[in-house]
């Protein structure tokens, strides 16, 4: 049996137009993510999960009830961008006494924090794992969620652990790992994180990274480099199939309430996100050779 205590959930939110009461229409994307935010809250802290959230700006109103669920613990950022929210959470986290495994995780996606949680902490618990990237099953990953949003994320997986590849750090006979899932579960060993999550800046010359598109402080520095940092260091990065199912009401206002916004929004992320990999590839390979050189 998995203890609880031994478990961190970590996340970010920013929920500006959020609001109290019944759902008013099916566009409202902050009142949608904000509920099933705060049902995965009172879940997690409900089996004693300790939780700890960096809110980046969200209306008050939402401030306020996760302020009411017992257990948490929220802290408040003003810096607009993910990563540094996350690495915020993430040092928190570690310094719960009795936490061994953190879990970063998008915390609206409700059935990863009820359903899979367990399965995913265990062989970071067990020692058999530094870090564990959960898979979604195929089939119910097609199945629950939007068409173009599947159809992106398998493309974004595709080329990310083809990128892996061509340098060595994932063998052509390893399974994919689902790096656009999003949710990673880390060791809570301060030298290892202090590692994996050190800020990575670009080269401010370079012109295509000067473009206002790429901002590793976005989505790479927290979620998608502390992967690629594990592998090239040797650690033990595995890989976990689990049983998600995309949230019915949030695949409803990511299809028809606000469809053409989430499309742009998932070609923006896949192209940044693959765009970010090669150049963090290629510094990682300089890296290399300098090193050895010396």
């Amino acid at each position: 049996m998995v203890d609880p205590k031994e478990i961190a959930l970590i996340g970010i939110t920013y929920e500006p137009k959020w609001y109290r009461g019944r759902l008013k229409s099916t566009k409202h994307s902050d009142k949608i993510r904000g509920d099933l935010i705060l049902y995965s809250v009172r879940f997690a802290t409900g089996i004693g999960y300790k939780v700890v959230l960096v809110d980046g700006g969200s209306s008050k109103t939402f401030v306020s009830e996760l302020r009411k669920i017992n257990g948490i613990k929220l802290l408040q950022s003003k810096l607009p961008h993910r990563s540094p929210n996350r690495r915020k959470a993430l040092h928190e986290a570690s310094k719960i006494p009795g936490v061994k495994a953190i879990v970063m995780a998008e915390i609206e996606k409700v059935s990863f924090i009820t359903d899979c949680m367990e399965e995913s902490v265990k062989p970071v618990l067990n020692g058999n794992a530094d870090l564990v990237i959960p898979k979604r099953e195929i089939s119910l990953f097609k199945k629950s969620y939007p068409d173009y949003m599947f159809e992106s994320e398998v493309e974004g997986n595709l080329f990310y652990n083809e990128g892996l590849r061509s340098e060595g750090l994932l063998s052509p006979h390893e399974e994919d790992l689902d790096m656009f899932f999003g949710a990673r579960v880390f060791k809570n060993d301060k030298k290892m994180l202090k590692s994996l999550f050190s800020k990575y800046k670009a080269n401010p010359f370079n012109s295509i990274l000067s473009n206002k598109l790429f901002d590793f402080e976005e989505y790479s520095n927290a979620q998608f480099f502390p992967v690629v940092k594990a592998l090239s260091e040797g650690l033990k990065v595995m890989s976990i199939t689990v049983p998600f199912v995309y949230p019915e009401l949030q695949k409803l206002n990511e299809e028809k309430g606000e469809r053409e916004h989430f499309i742009l929004k998932r070609k923006y992320q896949k192209l940044t996100i693959i765009v970010e990999l090669m150049h963090f590839l290629g510094f990682l390979s300089h890296k290399k050779t300098r090193k050895i050189k010396k």
